[in-house]
């Protein structure tokens, strides 16, 4: 488990059993950006966590290409998820401020 403060825009390796998931739902250890605001982050034990996907070639109106660690990938918007913090394994990196700023209008799409 993750020690300190987590906060919006950085980027967790976390993970979600295959017993927990069903059908096309997000599952094993992958990275996740934190989307949720520092206001819910303060309290510490839950975090909204957008997966991350090494996949970059194709994507769709509601993923958005980010970086970590020179890292390629796309935040999936549509499979957004809140973890307790035990799931949160280490921290990656954080998003830069540009990134986080798509990803805040592509949520838009998600909940029109």
């Amino acid at each position: 488990m993750v020690n300190g403060e987590v906060k919006k825009g950085e980027v967790y390796l976390y993970w979600i059993g295959k017993k927990e998931a069903q059908g096309t739902e997000i599952k094993k250890i992958r990275p996740g950006v934190v989307i949720s605001t520092n206001n819910l982050n303060r309290w510490n034990y839950r975090f909204i966590i957008a997966p991350i996907t090494k996949r970059t070639k194709t994507f769709l109106k509601f993923e958005v290409p980010v970086v970590v660690n020179s890292k390629c990938g796309l935040a999936i918007l549509d499979q957004i998820k809140t973890v307790d913090k035990s799931r949160l394994i280490k921290k990656l990196g954080e998003l830069t401020e540009e990134e986080m700023l798509t990803i805040r209008e592509k949520l838009d799409l998600v909940f029109d």
